[in-house]
């Protein structure tokens, strides 16, 4: 059987313990907004302040692959990318965290609360480096990982770990809204 996986974004709770996991896909486009709160609200309310000088950030955004029909095997060499070009403007960027918080379909040990607008490789206990998602393109795309048993998903409801996603506005930036991107989750089933 062919499988189906949506992406998921925890918000919310306490660390370990996320309050809500929110399916991606049922948000509509655009399906994610950086802001300075931690919901999944995608509205105009809590937007991201241009500082007089240096950078501000928003909440930082938990997500993860999250397996809805089970593949005949596995799933597994999960890959993260987009087009290479960031049309967000001047000033503005979108980090990823290199390292990523456990995450599996029986426990959110590797999830911290996004309480507060710092910078997520000094915030969050389980990222500690982070590299522009527009480093990444097909081909030469970022590999996420998998804490299932034997690192890989073949069951409903196993998941990837997480991948921990910043907006980042200097004060270069203009005021207004940014356009679109589109990141892009590939893998392979067998």
């Amino acid at each position: 059987m062919v499988a189906t996986v949506s992406i998921y974004y925890d918000f919310g709770g306490t660390d370990a313990a996320p309050g809500t996991e929110q399916d991606v896909d049922a948000l509509g486009p655009p399906t994610i907004r950086f802001k300075v709160a931690d919901d999944a609200t995608i509205d105009t309310n809590n937007p991201m302040p241009i500082p007089a000088a240096g950078t501000n950030y928003s909440y930082w955004k938990q997500l993860y692959l999250y397996c809805d029909v089970a593949p005949a095997t596995q799933i597994d060499n999960v890959k993260f990318y987009t087009d290479g070009t960031n049309s967000l403007g001047t000033g503005v960027d979108v980090k990823i965290g290199l390292e990523f918080p456990s995450k599996t379909n029986a426990a959110a040990a590797g999830y911290e609360v996004a309480d507060t607008t710092t910078v997520m490789t000094t915030g969050h206990t389980g990222v500690t480096t982070s590299a522009s998602i527009f480093n990444y393109t097909s081909g030469s795309p970022l590999s996420l990982t998998i804490g299932e048993a034997g690192g890989i998903i073949n069951a409903i409801g196993e998941t990837t770990n997480y991948f921990v996603l910043q907006m980042e506005v200097a004060s270069t930036a203009s005021p207004g809204g940014t356009a679109s991107e589109t990141c892009t989750i590939q893998y392979d089933e067998i």
